[in-house]
């Protein structure tokens, strides 16, 4: 039986799963996307992140692979379960079980490190899926010398456009109003790159069994339909949460937020949680701040389990090399 299984494998998660291996427990992980990162690889994984300590700039996908790489020491200790997604908590009489949607596992503590729970984005309403319509990127060479529209008029979209742009592909932005919600910078910088359609309202997709070739739009004032040529459709209109899974599992919270006390400790001894899916006064929304969470999450976690060992060492006395 495990001693603590950690759900969520973002940049909270990760470091829980590192500090566990470091304190000897028996850990595993479990992951509703196929990758680590949460957030950070699935929604902008090029983008640069600059408040991490010791790193002035790092992408977030550089930043996941350090990650990944400091848990390698545990690889054989610590296993990874992706597409895992956390469906039932029952509690028993000295551990819990935990249903996903692929298997059963049975553990003495829960770390929750989901991040506030799944989230999905926003779809563009057409009559069927195409495998050239993307809401997330995960590869920016494969549009090189392709004609890429890109939707949205926030910063995720503009950001999407520079960076698409950046890597040879020649791109047109298609927004909805004539006004953007992102930075003006942005904007100016895009201007420099491609190509800005406004105020233009999607109708719809031309394409060839699962492959999307023109784009159908509809100028909002003149309401004149017009056809653009794509080999990719970019959409960012934002995210929405999936149903949180607090009330199902008897974890007090707010807004798909859980509740905790000093020790990260939810309404439900033995279950954890730490990241940017918990509430408390004061609380911020910074990838150090959940480690930090993580930290004494599993400091907590190691004291109830081994109240005799010395669980407060450092890792340069726990690591020998």
């Amino acid at each position: 039986m495990l001693e603590v299984l950690i759900i969520g494998a973002g940049p909270t998660g990760l470091y829980a799963a590192f500090l566990a291996g470091l304190r000897k427990l028996n850990a595993a992980v479990i992951e509703s996307a196929g990758e680590a990162g949460g957030q950070l690889t699935a929604v902008y994984k090029d983008k640069f992140i600059y408040d991490i300590p010791g790193f002035p700039k790092i992408t977030a996908l550089d930043y996941i692979k350090e990650q990944v790489k400091q848990l390698d020491r545990f690889k054989d200790e610590i296993p990874f379960y992706y597409d895992n997604e956390a469906l039932e908590i029952n509690r028993k009489e000295d551990h819990f079980e935990v249903i996903t949607n692929k298997q059963t596992l049975l553990t003495k503590n829960i770390l929750i490190a989901h991040g506030g729970g799944g989230f999905v984005p926003q779809k563009l309403k057409l009559d069927k899926e195409y495998d050239n319509v993307l809401y997330f990127v995960k590869d920016l060479t494969i549009f090189k010398d392709k004609k890429v529209a890109v939707l949205g008029g926030g910063d995720s979209a503009l950001d999407w456009a520079v960076s698409i742009a950046d890597n040879g592909g020649n791109v047109t932005l298609v927004h909805r109003r004539n006004e953007f919600r992102a930075l003006p910078s942005t904007v100016e910088e895009f201007k420099e790159k491609g190509t800005i359609l406004t105020p233009q309202l999607v109708e719809g997709v031309i394409g060839e069994e699962k492959i999307a070739k023109k784009l159908v739009l509809k100028n909002a004032e003149t309401k004149e339909l017009s056809e653009l040529d794509v080999d990719y459709i970019v959409v960012n209109y934002g995210f929405v949460l999936s149903k949180s899974k607090l009330a199902e599992w008897n974890i007090e919270g707010d807004k798909g937020l859980i509740n905790v006390d000093s020790r990260m400790q939810t309404s439900q001894p033995g279950i954890y949680a730490a990241g940017n899916g918990v509430n408390y006064m004061g609380k911020v929304k910074l990838i150090s701040v959940g480690q930090g969470e993580a930290a004494i999450a599993i400091q907590a976690i190691a004291n109830n389990l081994y109240p005799e060992r010395n669980n407060s060492e450092h890792s340069s006395s726990l690591i020998k090399e």
